[in-house]
């Protein structure tokens, strides 16, 4: 029926969509406990999980442990967690925890967080090079950052076994650190680390969180040799993608790399701010899906604003974005299929900075003039 008599009205939209990137960074763990429920539980916080340890009189695994180093730093971060029952044979917990790297995967259905660009960490048993492996397959795949675990006696038996990885989605860490009269392997540390420094600020998670103070780190189980302007362990094992905790005006974070072979991805933190961003660009862009093309202008001033507000907040040095010609063919537009290109160059963090004292003889004219009593 046709609306020919009165007065119609509708209303549309011309105008561009918000982008947001949120700043909380969500850690799962795969643990192990000797009592308690199995299986994939949520905690808001690593402290509700340490009352959790309390009231299930959990005294072994590595589970309380791992909430402990992460509880230390601070962070109010949501957790997920697959505990399986700890046995007496490491063999068998070897094997459960495999499988719970594969549950964890379903972490948002059945537990309403999604990991994606968060944390995985497995404690203690990330050590061994097929947990591990399996770690950085999870963390592929889910746009997450596997944290691993080495506790080698000394700088060559770390390096040979970052020598089985090669990925962008894995930071290793080596190392049990003394903190709470515990000893906690560095991966649940520097998760916390991470977590905490990423929502601190607005950008946090756009930043290299290398050279953070470790709360409540107070000791180490194996030193690392760290000298400012030298050559030591510490510099030679980043060199090589480790990630450790030096003694420097305090415990701190050392090493933010990663080991992929491409050195535009050696970058952790450009890594995790390609991964947010994208993402957010997809989310928010989701109503453009099966639109009039023409929206395609909304959907391209939409990035441009984001892309601003990340330049202005020092995210990024400079951007464009466009929908390339060589790409959009007649045929694909027919199809009705676009390519839109965002070129961005993200702030990059001092990883080294080299400062030269020099010797210069030019001033001794003065020092003369003075000495004769004359004005300079």
């Amino acid at each position: 029926m046709n609306l020919d008599f009165g007065i119609n009205g509708s209303f549309g939209v011309q105008a561009a969509r918000p982008i947001t990137v949120s700043s909380s960074t969500p850690i799962g763990i795969v643990a192990t406990a000797d009592s308690g429920a199995t299986g994939l539980m949520k905690f808001n916080n690593a402290d509700e999980g340490l009352t959790y340890i309390s009231d299930n009189n959990i005294t072994s695994g590595t589970l309380e442990n791992a909430l402990t180093g992460i509880s230390l730093q601070g962070v109010n971060c949501p957790l997920v967690v697959h505990v399986s029952t700890e046995d007496v044979d490491e063999a068998v917990n070897k094997t459960n925890v495999l499988a719970a790297l594969d549950v964890i995967k379903q972490a948002d259905p059945i537990t309403g967080i999604d990991l994606k660009n968060g944390l995985i960490i497995v404690p203690e048993y990330s050590a061994d090079v097929e947990v591990a492996a399996k770690l950085d397959s999870i963390s592929t795949k889910m746009w997450t950052t596997g944290l691993t675990d080495d506790f080698s006696a000394d700088e060559a038996g770390f390096k040979t076994y970052m020598e089985n990885f090669g990925s962008k989605y894995l930071l290793h860490c080596t190392g049990r650190y003394n903190a709470d009269g515990k000893l906690i392997p560095m991966s649940a540390i520097m998760a916390g680390v991470i977590a905490y420094h990423d929502g601190n600020t607005a950008f946090g998670w756009a930043k290299n969180h290398s050279n953070r103070i470790a709360k409540g780190v107070a000791g180490t189980e194996r030193v690392i040799e760290y000298f400012d302007g030298s050559d030591c362990e510490a510099r030679r094992l980043r060199q090589d993608g480790g990630c450790m905790i030096v003694k420097d005006v305090g415990w701190r974070t050392y090493g933010f790399e990663t080991r992929d072979i491409d050195p535009i991805w050696q970058s952790l933190d450009r890594v995790r701010t390609f991964h947010r961003l994208l993402a957010a660009i997809l989310e928010a862009n989701k109503w453009a899906r099966d639109r009039e093309a023409d929206q395609l202008i909304w959907v391209r001033k939409s990035v441009v604003e984001f892309m601003n507000e990340l330049k202005g907040n020092g995210v990024v040095i400079g951007f464009d974005v466009y929908f390339d010609p060589e790409k959009n063919t007649k045929a694909t537009v027919t199809a009705g299929k676009f390519y839109l290109t965002i070129l961005v160059q993200d702030m990059p963090s001092i990883r080294e900075l080299n400062i030269e004292l020099v010797y210069s003889d030019q001033w001794g004219e003065t020092l003369i003039n003075y000495i004769n009593g004359e004005e300079a």
